[in-house]
């Protein structure tokens, strides 16, 4: 019988209990609590100021549950706040309602191509490739995206789904407002799109010895289109993206896309429904009516905002007709008299 010969034995997490003993100390005692601490125990400062205000700002008191808490015992006697271990969910994970393709292509090398912002020569620009990818899907879309306010490529994605693709949208629950206030603007009625499910997930949750905890956000960013074609890289889908930040993006043809359908698959099933009732007082920036070149909906409580509008233009502009009429009339009147 041959022996099979184990693998190389993976590194272990990185972990330093006076790190964790200062975050517990920043959490209870805010920051001059934290830099105490740092000061006994000798350790530099490891926190950035802004991973710091993230922190404070961050921090949940314990909920109430009828379950109790499991702890994980340290026979060594040592308390650590890396002791802290939830109980799991009994829900189910969310389903793929839509449909998902059974077929997929990852048959074959993988085949990357590199894309850069501002674009190189003779290559498209990084929303270039995304639109071209959304609007070439003929079965499901799928992206993960830290925060999502591009109104041209939000346009592309409603009328994929009004072409029946499916599109799931898997957003970062603390920027999720700001993608709520560009719908809201754009006047779209999320809940009337059939083929479209918006959900949101967050980071990794940050368990403290109190029970205080904190939560990290969702900076993954990639599309996936067809479980063919992935693009991702560290470009967000927002207008300052595409004219001021430098990025960068890959395409990803062949085998590693199923790594990306496993990746979108996992973080499907950790998130959490969109709910737009509870965003309507995050709105930012006045409401503008829905751009006349993007689809029109089927939900008539969807166009009656811009509809209403095209309306007013339209008196408008037969007033000015009007006025015209009357001013061209009065001259040719005078033009008669001195004749």
């Amino acid at each position: 019988m041959q022996e099979t010969t184990p693998g190389p034995e993976l590194p272990a997490p990185h972990y330093r209990e006076d790190y964790r003993l200062a975050v517990d100390a920043l959490v209870e005692e805010d920051v001059d609590g934290y830099y105490k601490f740092l000061q006994f125990v000798d350790v530099v400062d490891f926190l950035s100021p802004s991973e710091i205000n993230y922190i404070q700002n961050a921090i949940q008191l314990p909920k109430q549950s009828n379950h109790p808490e499991q702890r994980y015992l340290d026979t060594s006697g040592e308390s650590s706040s890396d002791t802290y271990w939830p109980l799991h969910s009994d829900l189910d994970a969310p389903g793929l309602d839509l449909g998902w393709p059974q077929i997929h292509h990852f048959i074959g090398p993988t085949e990357v191509t590199t894309l850069v912002n501002p674009a190189a020569p003779d290559m498209p620009s990084i929303k270039e490739q995304a639109r071209r990818l959304i609007k070439n899907a003929q079965m499901v879309i799928a992206v993960v995206m830290d925060m999502f306010t591009d109104v041209d490529i939000f346009a592309d994605i409603l009328n994929a789904a009004m072409r029946n693709v499916a599109v799931y949208l898997l957003l970062d629950e603390a920027n999720v407002k700001h993608f709520v206030n560009m719908v809201n603007n754009c006047r779209v009625n999320l809940q009337s799109l059939q083929s479209l499910r918006v959900r949101t997930v967050t980071g990794i949750k940050y368990h403290c010895r109190t029970g205080k905890s904190f939560t990290g956000q969702m900076l993954d960013r990639f599309i996936l289109t067809d479980c063919r074609a992935v693009l991702s890289g560290n470009y967000s889908f927002m207008w300052s993206y595409e004219k001021l930040h430098r990025c960068m993006a890959h395409l990803f043809l062949g085998q590693l896309v199923s790594t990306f359908d496993e990746e979108f698959r996992i973080l499907f099933a950790q998130s959490e429904p969109l709910i737009i009732e509870n965003m309507e007082d995050m709105t930012i920036l006045p409401k503008h009516p829905l751009p006349g070149e993007w689809p029109r909906l089927r939900d008539t409580r969807m166009r009656q905002p811009f509809e209403e509008n095209m309306d007013r233009r339209m008196n408008q502009h037969k007033r000015q007709e009007t006025f015209m009429d009357l001013w061209i009339f009065t001259i040719a009147i005078r033009l008669r008299s001195r004749s």
